[in-house]
């Protein structure tokens, strides 16, 4: 199997792995591991002429191996040597990731596998990113992830890796057409470019096409009508890393794995402590109301939906408005009649009553106004409500200095 040339004294080339624009890939073996059967990924560069393009090619391979060097992620094959074989022929060897690509046929996933690939490609993206200067893949793309039977994963060929981010676009285009976001054409490249490959990359392994191969509206791929078998949350993700405008994209690995929720944040504890994580909305919460009201109203045709939202929000207006009135003006009248009649021991049971009128009130009135889509979160106490809220009997305040 590896009866090829003997590099650098070392490494017995084998058969070839594939190649492309940037180099050939073969496995080799290395000669002087401990027992002679490490094998390891050479990849080589032949410089056949001397013209700009190809020069550009040894540019893009020479800063491939600097990063390289730099690197240092479970995820990402540890480099290993880099020397010249003959005149014009450069090779760069590197560990060897365990597993196939993620192009393979007939590679089975499920739907918590796709989440699971999403998850630990942003962990390696979060880490290129915050490197100092950030690292940009540019190349994201299935064939370029490799998972292993127990769900390992590398991400392998920085061949296209750009080592800065720099406020001018190049004269480089480097990715894959359909991978690749819109602003490569431009040679333009930042954190959102690569999310844009991993995001196609999800959507491409989802629905068994190439990403140029998905139904569009407009510009933007239409993953509600190609991916409607899928969870609604994962596709509304993946529209949002797949918008063709770079600003609109999150920003950073980070905001998706933040978006995705507690069990992404568990993923990246390796590389920085996850920050607690909010427990899940419990059913009859705001946040519960509003995504079960939004899932509700996108499964009816448009223009019903539409009417239904114009009628909710009438609705939220006129009882949050009428509610106005009784906390302003009616509420303080009410008491005070009251008031005026009662003895003077009564007074502050009453006074009491009338805060808790109003917070029950002030309650009343953010409903209408998660109704009208004016408010998605919690109502939040105010310092003087929270003081007159019940505590456990026996248990004085706590007040601190």
């Amino acid at each position: 199997m590896f009866d090829g040339p003997l590099l650098n004294e070392r490494w017995h080339l084998g058969k070839q792995l594939g190649g492309g624009a940037q180099g050939h890939t073969f496995l080799a073996r290395d000669g002087k591991s401990e027992d002679g059967e490490r094998i390891v990924v050479v990849k080589q560069l032949h410089l056949g002429n001397k013209s700009n393009a190809t020069w550009k090619k040894f540019d893009l391979f020479e800063r491939e191996v600097r990063v390289l060097r730099e690197l240092s992620h479970p995820a990402i094959p540890t480099f290993l040597d880099h020397f010249e074989s003959e005149p014009g022929v450069f090779n760069l060897v590197m560990e060897r990731a365990p597993g196939r690509p993620l192009s393979t046929e007939g590679l089975a996933l499920t739907e918590d596998d796709l989440r699971a690939i999403l998850r630990d490609t942003l962990e390696v993206l979060r880490y290129l990113h915050e490197l100092k200067p950030p690292v940009i893949h540019r190349d994201i793309k299935p064939a370029n992830i490799v998972r292993s039977d127990d769900g390992t994963l590398s991400l392998v060929d920085f061949g296209g890796v750009r080592a800065a981010v720099r406020e001018k676009g190049g004269s480089t285009v480097v990715g894959t057409f359909g991978y690749m976001a819109p602003e490569q054409l431009h040679g333009q490249a930042t954190a959102a470019t690569d999310l844009y490959g991993l995001g196609a990359t999800i959507v491409s392994l989802a629905g068994g096409v190439e990403p140029e191969d998905v139904p569009r509206k407009g510009l933007r791929m239409d993953l509600r009508k190609h991916l409607d078998k899928i969870d609604r949350r994962l596709v509304k993700l993946l529209e949002s890393m797949t918008q063709p405008d770079p600003d609109a994209r999150p920003q950073s690995a980070k905001e998706v794995l933040d978006q995705m929720g507690p069990d992404a944040k568990k993923a990246v504890a390796a590389i920085e402590p996850a920050p607690v994580a909010a427990p899940p909305a419990p059913l009859g919460s705001d946040e519960s109301m509003v995504e079960q009201t939004a899932e509700f109203l996108d499964s009816l045709p448009k223009p019903l939906a539409v009417a239904l939202r114009i009628l909710m929000f009438i609705i939220g207006i006129g009882g949050y408005l009428g509610f106005t009135v009784v906390r302003v003006a009616l509420l303080p009248l009410l008491f005070g009649v009251i008031g005026v009649f009662s003895s003077e021991d009564f007074k502050p049971k009453l006074k009491t009553s009338k805060k808790t009128a109003k917070v029950a009130i002030d309650e009343v009135r953010h409903g209408f106004k998660v109704v009208t889509g004016m408010s998605r979160k919690p109502r939040r106490l105010t310092a003087g409500e929270a003081d007159d809220e019940p505590q456990e009997r026996g248990s004085p305040k706590n007040h601190s200095a």
